[in-house]
């Protein structure tokens, strides 16, 4: 069993079914993830009829489904002490998570993601970071790390000035104790906005890196998979990337391994697809089993979350 640490933006997911049209009419980029004020929440749910929430974030979301196997895992990130920070915590103490993260009163609400989720089932996500954009460097100490084997952290972080000098932190903290990384690209727009300074801190903090191929198109800079597939056969680091109906492939040096998605007769909503697969991956991957295993056992947690509402797999 190993301790696996995901540190991420805490946020309360609001999930519906739109029609595109209605993406379209509030300014927001189909598949993609937009910031927004706080001022824009109440216009994109006045679209919103029986939303289902739930606490969320892509890496809670990883660490939520990690919680279902042999492994440990422990959630860091902030939170206010509004109601909806209350409900984040109560959530993961349902579920036998840890939470190692700050709680603070603050004029910031805790976080929310409005996804909208289209007919054919591809999620738009409008999010408000709230007091998740004040995750402190200052917050974080080296006992927060203590005892952990693997730490999973997202790209979303770079978006904010504190909460880049706070992953920053916990890739030298990391790397100082020996203790395993890996990092979600999250989105290609976040890619295409921090390219650079992600690539450092990759090359300088991280072991595994998890993409969708949008994202890894962005990150090398290259539009074909054959492209892509050089680049990042070349890149020195672990690569574990979904390319949707396609499976998913793994690279590593001279090493390319590819596992053929399965067969989803209706995708209902693809929210927390790449978040399910880096579980599944994990999971596999740090039972020291094979890499065809843990991409295997990736694209079963994905394949099973698009075929219902939300980014959690149901099990009741």
């Amino acid at each position: 069993m190993k301790k696996i640490l995901g540190v991420g933006t805490a946020l309360v997911d609001v999930i519906c079914q739109v029609e595109d049209n209605t993406i379209s009419a509030l300014n927001l980029t189909k598949g993609s993830m937009t910031l927004i004020e706080e001022s824009q929440i109440q216009e994109i749910r006045s679209n919103f009829d029986s939303p289902l929430i739930t606490s969320g974030g892509s890496v809670c979301n990883t660490i939520h489904e990690l919680n279902y196997t042999s492994h440990e895992a422990a959630f860091y990130g902030k939170v206010n002490e509004d109601e909806y920070g209350q409900a984040f915590i109560q959530d993961l103490e349902n579920a036998k998570i840890a939470y190692k993260g700050v709680i603070k009163q603050n004029d910031l609400p805790t976080g929310c993601c409005n996804i909208l989720v289209s007919p054919d089932g591809e999620r738009t996500m409008a999010t408000h970071i709230g007091i998740g954009s004040q995750l402190h460097p200052d917050e974080l100490s080296e006992d927060s790390l203590q005892g952990i084997d693997h730490i999973y952290m997202e790209s979303y972080l770079w978006d904010h000035d504190l909460t880049k000098q706070t992953l920053k932190k916990v890739g030298k903290i990391a790397k100082a104790n020996n203790i395993e990384t890996s990092l979600s690209l999250s989105d290609p727009f976040c890619v295409d906005r921090h390219r650079d300074e992600l690539k450092k801190f990759i090359e300088e903090y991280v072991d595994l890196v998890f993409c969708n191929f949008d994202e890894g198109k962005m990150f090398a800079q290259s539009e074909t998979m054959a492209d892509v597939s050089a680049f990042f056969q070349s890149f020195g680091k672990k690569i574990a990337m979904t390319a949707s109906a396609e499976g998913a492939y793994y690279f590593h040096g001279e090493t390319v391994a590819h596992q053929p998605a399965q067969k989803i007769e209706q995708v209902i909503d693809t929210t927390g697809a790449g978040d399910n697969f880096a579980a599944g991956f994990l999971d596999q991957y740090l039972s020291d089993k094979t890499i065809d295993e843990a991409l295997a056992q990736g694209n079963a947690r994905a394949g099973e979350v698009i075929q219902q509402l939300g980014p959690r797999i149901k099990r009741h």
